[in-house]
């Protein structure tokens, strides 16, 4: 990445707040920073080294390490921006981002993908997008798709990297329908989007969403989803990965 005139701004740029506050509770620990950086993704953590170093910041002086480090994850834990996410045929919305530059935001994931949509087809570009993601070193890819809507299987054969989740059955024997449509990337960028995974949605229908970046709420749609595995959602087959390859991608 290219360097940034200030050590502290190319830091803040460049770690995400889950990364930055994970950083800081290894150095507050008195964890050496050659150590510390192990809770970065691996693809990542030579790049960190030399930001942090650039930054001067280091275990010698844990108290001021903390202090940039928690003042990353706050500045990305406040609400910074609120933008609309158009889909129109013709791409005539002229305010906010399109659909389509939503896919290299995904494109661009260091850490993780989150998402769940009502329908997931072949046509959709997220089809290919996801996929790449998912082979991406140290990106983790969870998918939640409605059981009756979307083919499952098909997208577990097409995602095998990641973990599909698809809707359960509710205690009274009726299927779950999972209606949500969002997408995470690294636990920050939330969209919430009228728009399914399919062509249609994607180039033929007006569709909107807003895109806000919030640490806080991003993280917190995503342990909503999360606690519900198991009751509400049931995975489809399992990710090709192994003990090594998920904890490095988690980290």
């Amino acid at each position: 990445m290219p360097p940034s005139p200030d050590p502290y701004e190319a830091l803040g740029a460049y770690l995400t707040a889950t990364e930055a506050e994970a950083l800081a509770a290894l150095l507050q620990a008195g964890q050496h920073v050659a150590l510390a950086v192990n809770a970065v993704g691996q693809p990542r953590r030579e790049e960190v080294a030399a930001l942090l170093a650039h930054a001067g910041i280091s275990h010698a002086d844990p108290a001021r390490a903390v202090a940039v480090l928690h003042a990353i994850v706050g500045a990305k834990s406040i609400h910074h921006d609120l933008v609309p996410v158009w889909t129109m045929p013709g791409e005539q919305a002229d305010l906010g981002h399109l659909t389509s530059e939503f896919h290299r935001l995904v494109s661009a994931a260091r850490q993780s993908v989150t998402c769940a949509t009502y329908n997931f087809q072949p046509t959709s570009r997220m089809w290919t997008v996801l996929k790449e993601a998912s082979e991406t070193p140290g990106v983790v890819v969870t998918v939640y798709v409605d059981a009756d809507a979307a083919d499952t299987e098909m997208v577990k054969a097409q995602l095998p990297r990641a973990v599909v989740y698809k809707s359960g059955t509710l205690p009274n024997g009726q299927r779950l329908v999972s209606h949500a449509k969002f997408v995470i990337i690294d636990h920050e960028l939330l969209l919430l989007t009228s728009a399914n995974f399919s062509w249609s949605a994607e180039n033929r229908n007006v569709e909107f969403g807003l895109l806000v970046q919030d640490s806080a709420l991003a993280s917190s749609v995503e342990a909503t989803m999360t606690g519900q595995h198991g009751l509400l959602y049931e995975t489809v087959g399992q990710a090709r990965q192994d003990s090594t390859q998920q904890k490095e991608a988690w980290l």
